[in-house]
């Protein structure tokens, strides 16, 4: 798998300092700022590292590096990522990583710099999130609270997230927020159809695809473009579709199957 170094510009391949086991490091918040939803992107990006290179057998534990921040600023921003659907960082340290993850304006000490370059991890710079609604003014500051409190699901914040590459800034307007729900509606629909037939074997090709964008900088955009594809082709076998979303939806944790016997009265 890799991905580019934002310390060198290079494509760089992830290369497991300790054999089978790949430590990654996210790095979120600014001293004195409450955390934002470029702290739950940068959380987001790591969770589909993490998906990514579990997929190919490898194991991974993650970390949470930031400021002095209150316990419940901390367990707000987990709460906001377990709604995106994000797995919890395993521990909070500053110990070795083989990759740093870092939010738009982190700041946060960093280690003493080694002589020695080539012992830096590489690292992902995630882009900035924006959001055109104000966070709300009574309660604790909460990075989803920027988003309307009438709008969609979250994790259709987590599906327009993906929508530009993670290095790359992301406004989340109502008209991205909406469009991306109206596409979750639409993917489940076709999952919940299709589970109703015989389970045959999922498009090769297709998974094939998608995992060779999760593998090169962790672009998703190969998987959504052909499940936005495979949603329109009704003359496809429908086992086959509802396999081949459902794996893909391994990675993706867009709960594609949540609709799954459920029947309209």
């Amino acid at each position: 798998m890799r991905i580019t170094d934002a310390r060198t510009g290079r494509s760089t391949e992830l290369r497991p300092r300790r054999a089978g086991l790949l430590r990654v490091r996210t790095v979120v918040g600014r001293p004195g700022h409450p955390f934002d939803l470029s702290d739950l992107r940068a959380l987001l990006v790591t969770d589909l590292l993490l998906r990514t290179v579990e997929i190919r057998h490898l194991q991974v534990t993650t970390s949470l590096g930031h400021p002095a921040a209150a316990p419940h600023e901390v367990k707000l921003l987990q709460r906001d990522a377990g709604l995106l659907g994000i797995h919890p960082p395993a521990d909070d340290g500053d110990g070795p990583a083989d990759l740093e993850v870092r939010a738009h304006g982190a700041r946060v000490a960093e280690p003493a710099p080694s002589s020695d370059a080539a012992g830096q991890p590489p690292r992902i710079e995630v882009g900035q999130v924006t959001a055109p609604f104000l966070p709300a003014e009574d309660g604790l500051p909460s990075p989803l609270a920027a988003l309307s409190p009438a709008g969609p699901e979250p994790l259709a914040a987590r599906l327009a997230l993906f929508a530009a590459p993670h290095h790359a800034p992301v406004e989340l307007t109502v008209g991205a927020l909406g469009e991306a729900q109206a596409t979750l509606h639409r993917w489940r629909r076709v999952v919940a159809e299709s589970a109703r037939t015989t389970s045959e074997p999922l498009f090769a090709d297709t998974v094939q695809r998608a995992f060779d964008g999760f593998a090169d900088d962790l672009d998703p955009a190969p998987a959504l473009r052909l499940l936005d594809g495979l949603s329109t082709r009704a003359e496809l076998p429908t086992g086959a579709l509802f396999e081949t979303f459902v794996r893909l939806d391994q990675v993706l944790a867009l709960e594609l199957s949540r609709e799954v016997g459920w029947s309209p009265r």
